[in-house]
């Protein structure tokens, strides 16, 4: 028998997408992790501490990261990241995402996640300039996954390293590659510490959007009891009735709260490294 907290349904996802998302674009987007310097258009983001660059590419990189059998729907197990859920709710609720901004924020954060860019750095150990092409997410992913793992952890990402140095006509040994790995890495943090103002924008946009989203749901029906709210059709449980209540409730923040910490990037970090 499922947990009752186990999500069966879409209306379920629905909810969990809502909620989660909204909370983790909210530890992103904030004081915590960065200040903005600049005026609009032409803002940067300074992080406090190399710490708070590593935690803001974790919690990135999560936003983006499926997780396997994360929604049994129609009886199949599915996997869902928050992003790939929101792709869904504007395909859903393609009305709803239009009105508050959510449709156009996505499609831009995905277009450049899926940006394919020249990357190239020079490794002393081998003795090497290696260059080979990548996409933003990768890019995440390898800084991400090398701020948070040790190299015990990272056989994965040393044989996506393999694969990619293979595809370009390297063949480095089984023992050159985490060098190869270290300093591909110094090169991957100077470039995400470059783009990071300008995606700050783009996850601030969105996030700005979907509280907008949120806030108008609430409008609609303005009550705190749960028992009144109009919840999405197919919710199994009172576990997923009372997460959207809190979702209609405490996920509803002031304008300046986004706002105030979602740059206007400079066009000069909306460039090509």
């Amino acid at each position: 028998m499922p947990s009752v907290a186990a999500i069966q349904s879409e209306g379920d996802l629905e909810v969990v997408l809502l909620h989660e998302t909204h909370s983790v674009l909210a530890e992103i987007i904030g004081p915590e992790l960065y200040s903005v310097g600049g005026t609009p258009p032409e803002q940067s983001i300074l992080f406090h501490t190399r710490s708070s660059f590593n935690l803001f590419l974790i919690l990135v990189v999560e936003f983006f990261a499926e997780g396997p059998r994360s929604a049994s729907i129609n009886h199949k197990f599915q996997n869902w990241s928050l992003f790939k859920g929101l792709r869904w709710f504007c395909e859903r609720y393609p009305d709803e995402a239009k009105a508050a901004g959510l449709q156009e924020a996505v499609s831009s954060l995905e277009s450049w996640v899926a940006k394919d860019v020249h990357f190239q750095f020079w490794c002393p150990d081998v003795n090497t300039d290696v260059s080979f092409s990548l996409k933003n997410e990768q890019l995440m992913s390898f800084g991400a996954n090398t701020a948070k793992h040790h190299l015990f952890r990272l056989s994965d990402l040393l044989g996506k390293l393999e694969s990619l140095c293979v595809n370009a006509g390297y063949s480095f040994t089984a023992q050159q590659f985490p060098a190869v790995l270290a300093s591909m890495i110094e090169e991957v943090r100077s470039r995400l510490e470059y783009h990071s103002s300008y995606l700050v924008e783009l996850l601030g946009n969105v996030f700005f959007a979907l509280n907008k989203l949120i806030k108008a749901r609430f409008d609609q029906n303005p009550t705190n009891c749960v028992k009144e709210m109009t919840v999405p059709a197919g919710v199994t449980s009172d576990v997923f009735r009372d997460l959207y209540g809190s979702v209609m409730v405490f996920k509803r923040h002031d304008d300046s709260r986004i706002r105030d910490y979602t740059p206007v990037a400079t066009r000069y970090l909306k460039m090509r490294y």
